[in-house]
C-alpha cells in the first residue's frame, strides 16, 4: 500500500466534495480515499505506486467542480480568500435598475443577474458537459432561469446574489471554526534553543536530532520530547493532558513537546525528533480522524445521493400534476422552482463532519484523543463498561505491605531474588520492588530472561534460576501450597526450584473514581465490571468499594480476552474496555471501544486504543463520555434542523406562502444555522 496526501483548493461545496471523494474511490488503483472538506485535505491509499496521479485527480475534480484543484500536501499556493466584489457590483446595478423605466431597467436587471450568477452558470455549463446534472450550480441556474421565464427578473437576480452571499458566509464560518481549532492545537514553537560548542543557536525543530541538548527558558513551551538533564521547574501540562495542576520536574524527569515551562531554565536531552514527538503523533491522529467516519456520517452521505433527485422529482410533480389538472401552470412553475432551490443537501453534508471535527478538537484540548468520529459515536452508545484494575481503577502506585518467607529462608534472600527478577520489568510490582530495595545488578550475568505479561518472570542469573509471579504462574511450574497473602496483591518467588515466599503490595483506589462511576451510571451506563489478573479477594474488595456490578479475577491476558468475548457475545449493547494500553492491548483492540487511560508517553496506548486519555484522572473518563454524548446530540439536532426547515419551506412553497428569494434565504440560513450551532460546543469545556 502507498499512502499519498494532497491539499484541496477552491472547494466551497461540501456536496461536491462528497461526489469527488466517491469518484476517486471508484478508481481501480485506489484502495480507499478520504476527502476532508473541513481541513481541505485529501488522503488516498493506493494499492501500488501510481505515476502522475495529480493529473487524473484534477480531471475528476474538474468534471464535478471546475474550480477545484489538488496539489501535493504542503505545496505552497496562495490561499487568500478573494473579496466578493462582483456581488457588491451586482447589488449596485440591480438597485440602480429599480429607478429606471423599461427597457433600461430590464437591461440593467439582466446585467445584474449575469454578474451575480456568472460563476454558477459557468460551472453549471461545464457540469452539464461532464454529465453532472443533479448539482447545486445546475439546479440554481435552472431555478433562476425559470424565474426569468416567468418575468421575475428582479427575483432571479436577488436569488443569485443571496446565494453567492450565502456561499461566502458559509466558507467564512467554516474557515473560522478551522482556525479556532488549529489555534487550540498550536502546541509547540517553531524553533528550539540548541546548545552547541559555540553557545546557543535557534534552530528549526526538523533539524534537531535525538540526544542533542536544548534549552527552554522560563515561560516558553517545550519544543521536543526529552529528559531533563539540568535544572528544576514546574511545567503546565494542560495543553496535552487537560490537567491544570503544574507538575514539578527535575533531572531524569520526562517532558513532552507542548508543555509550558514555569519559572526555571531547563536543559533537555532530546528523545524524539519533531516527527516522532508525542504532540506530532497526537496532531496527526486528529488530522486523520476524519477518515474513520461514524455510521451517521456514512448514512447521511448515502442519503444525500438520493435526497437531491427525490426533491427534483417532487418539483416536477408539483409543476406537472396541477398543470395537467387545468390549474395556472405559471403559478405552479413558480412554486416548483422553490423545490429546486432547497434541493441541495449542503446543510446536512457539512454539519455532520463539522460537528464531529469540533468534538474531536475539543476533546484533544481536554487531553482526550478520539481516533475517529466513529468512536465519538460509539462511546455515546456504550452501556457496558469494563475496567482493568491496577493503574485504572487504582492508582497503580504500589507499595510493599508485607514480606513473608517460608521457614528456614532468610528474608534478605527473598528480597534480593525478587529484586533481580523485577529489575528489567516495567510492571507496577517491579517499580515498587525497585523503589523499596537496592542491590547491584550486572547485565553480563544474565543467561536467560523471559517475561510473561500479566503472569510472571523467568530469569537465569549467574547460573541461578528464578521464578517470580502470580500464584497461577507458579502453579503452572508445579509449585503448590503457596503462602496466603490475604486480600493483598502478591508476587511469589522461587530460586533454584525452592519456594522462598512472597511479597504483598497495597494499591489505593483513585480519588474520585467512585463518584465518576456513579455519575456514569446515572447518565446511561448500565453495567460496570472489572477484569483483573489479581487474586479474587482483592478484586472483590475493589468491586464492592466502587459499586461494580460484577468482577472477574485471577485472569491471564488470554483469559481476559476470552472473558471479554463472552461479555460482548452475551450483550446487546456497546461494550467499552478501559485499561492502561500496555499489558492488555488485545483486550483494548477487541472491545467495541478501547480506552487507554493516563499513558501520555506510551506509544502502545496511542497505537492500540480507540480513545486515549492523556492523564489518569477519573474525571477524564467522565468528560470523554460527556463530549461523545454532546457531539451525538448535536449531530441529530443539526439533522433535525436542516430537514425540518427544508420541509417547512417546501410546504410553504406548495401553499403559495413562500417566494423564491425567501426560499434561498432559508436554505442559506439553515446551513449557517447548523454551522454556528455546532460551534456552540466549543463554549462548553466539559461536554
Amino acid at each position: 500500500m502507498v499512502i499519498e496526501e494532497y491539499d484541496v483548493h477552491n472547494l466551497d461545496c461540501p456536496d461536491c466534495g462528497a461526489k469527488i471523494e466517491a469518484e476517486i474511490n471508484n478508481l481501480e488503483e485506489v484502495e480507499s480515499a478520504n476527502l476532508d472538506f473541513i481541513n481541505k485535505h485529501l488522503t488516498i491509499e493506493y494499492i501500488e505506486k501510481v505515476d502522475n496521479p495529480l493529473k487524473r485527480l484534477n480531471a475528476i475534480a474538474s468534471k464535478i467542480d471546475p474550480d477545484v484543484q489538488f496539489t501535493l500536501a504542503g505545496w505552497e499556493q496562495e490561499r487568500t480568500k478573494k473579496k466578493p466584489w462582483f456581488i457588491i457590483v451586482a447589488i449596485l446595478v440591480l438597485t440602480f435598475s429599480l429607478f429606471l423605466s423599461s427597457p433600461f431597467s430590464l437591461i440593467l436587471g439582466l446585467i445584474a443577474y449575469l454578474i451575480a450568477g456568472h460563476r454558477v452558470i459557468r460551472k453549471a455549463v461545464k457540469e452539464i458537459a461532464s454529465r453532472q446534472i443533479f448539482t447545486e450550480n445546475f439546479l440554481m441556474t435552472l431555478a433562476t432561469a425559470g424565474a426569468l421565464y416567468l418575468g421575475e427578473l428582479i427575483e432571479a437576480s436577488a436569488v443569485m446574489i443571496l446565494y453567492e452571499i450565502g456561499l461566502y458566509l458559509e466558507s467564512g464560518a467554516i474557515a473560522k471554526s478551522r482556525k479556532n481549532l488549529q489555534a487550540l492545537l498550536a502546541l509547540k514553537p517553531e524553533k528550539a534553543h540548541l546548545k552547541t560548542e559555540n553557545g546557543v543557536e535557534d534552530r528549526k525543530l526538523n533539524t534537531i536530532q535525538k540526544n542533542q541538548i536544548i534549552l527552554v527558558y522560563a515561560g516558553e513551551r517545550i519544543p521536543l520530547d526529552g529528559v531533563v538533564i539540568k535544572g528544576e521547574s514546574t511545567v503546565d501540562t494542560s495543553t496535552l493532558t487537560g490537567e491544570a495542576i503544574p507538575v514539578f520536574v527535575e533531572p531524569k524527569s520526562s517532558v513532552f513537546a507542548g508543555f509550558l515551562n514555569g519559572s526555571g531554565i531547563l536543559e533537555i536531552q532530546v528523545q524524539n525528533s519533531e516527527a516522532e514527538s508525542m504532540v506530532s503523533r497526537i496532531i496527526k491522529l486528529i488530522e486523520n480522524a476524519s477518515a474513520k467516519k461514524s455510521d451517521t456520517e456514512k448514512f447521511m452521505t448515502r442519503f444525500a445521493k438520493y435526497y437531491t433527485p427525490a426533491v427534483v422529482l417532487a418539483a416536477i410533480l408539483v409543476f406537472v400534476i396541477p398543470s395537467l389538472l387545468g390549474y395556472a401552470y405559471k403559478i405552479w412553475l413558480q412554486r416548483a422552482l422553490i423545490f429546486l432551490v432547497v434541493s441541495c443537501p449542503c446543510a446536512l453534508v457539512i454539519s455532520i463532519p463539522l460537528t464531529y471535527y469540533i468534538g474531536i478538537g475539543k476533546s484533544a484540548k481536554s487531553g482526550i484523543i478520539f481516533k475517529g468520529s466513529i468512536y465519538l459515536d460509539l462511546l455515546s452508545r456504550v452501556k457496558t463498561l469494563i475496567f482493568d484494575k491496577t493503574g485504572t481503577l487504582t492508582t497503580g502506585e504500589l507499595s510493599i505491605a508485607e514480606i513473608k518467607t517460608v521457614p528456614d529462608i532468610d528474608q534478605e534472600e527473598l528480597k534480593l531474588s525478587t529484586w533481580l527478577c523485577e529489575w528489567t520489568s516495567s510492571h507496577p510490582f517491579a517499580k515498587a520492588v525497585k523503589k523499596a530495595f537496592s542491590y547491584k545488578f550486572e547485565p553480563s550475568k544474565v543467561d536467560a530472561f523471559s517475561e510473561f505479561p500479566g503472569k510472571g518472570i523467568l530469569l537465569v542469573y549467574n547460573q541461578d534460576r528464578y521464578l517470580c509471579g502470580s500464584e497461577v504462574f507458579l502453579e503452572s511450574f508445579g509449585f503448590l501450597n503457596l503462602l496466603d497473602a490475604g486480600d493483598y496483591s502478591v508476587v511469589h518467588t522461587v530460586k533454584n526450584d525452592i519456594y522462598l515466599g512472597c511479597i504483598s503490595f497495597v494499591d489505593e483506589l483513585k480519588p474520585g473514581m467512585k463518584e465518576v462511576l456513579t455519575e456514569l451510571k446515572q447518565k446511561g451506563v448500565k453495567h460496570l465490571s472489572v477484569l483483573s489478573g489479581d487474586r479474587i479477594p482483592k478484586v472483590e474488595k475493589v468491586a464492592k468499594e466502587l459499586g461494580l456490578d460484577s468482577f472477574y479475577a485471577a485472569l491471564t491476558p488470554e483469559s481476559k480476552l476470552t472473558k471479554l468475548e463472552e461479555i460482548i457475545n452475551s450483550s446487546q449493547d456497546m461494550v467499552a474496555y478501559c485499561g492502561d494500553g500496555l499489558n492488555d492491548a488485545p483486550v483494548l483492540a477487541r472491545a467495541d471501544v478501547g480506552i487507554a487511560m493516563g499513558k501520555i508517553g506510551a506509544q502502545a496506548s496511542i497505537e492500540t486504543a480507540d480513545v486515549v486519555l492523556l492523564n489518569d484522572k477519573p474525571e477524564q473518563l467522565k468528560n470523554a463520555f460527556g463530549i461523545s454524548k454532546e457531539t451525538n446530540k448535536m449531530v441529530w439536532q443539526n439533522i433535525f434542523l436542516a430537514l425540518s426547515i427544508k420541509m417547512l419551506v417546501m410546504i410553504l412553497g406548495i401553499a403559495g406562502l413562500a417566494q423564491l428569494w425567501e426560499a434561498i434565504i432559508a436554505d442559506v440560513g439553515v446551513t449557517l444555522l447548523v454551522i454556528f450551532n455546532s460551534l456552540r460546543m466549543m463554549k462548553n469545556p466539559d461536554g
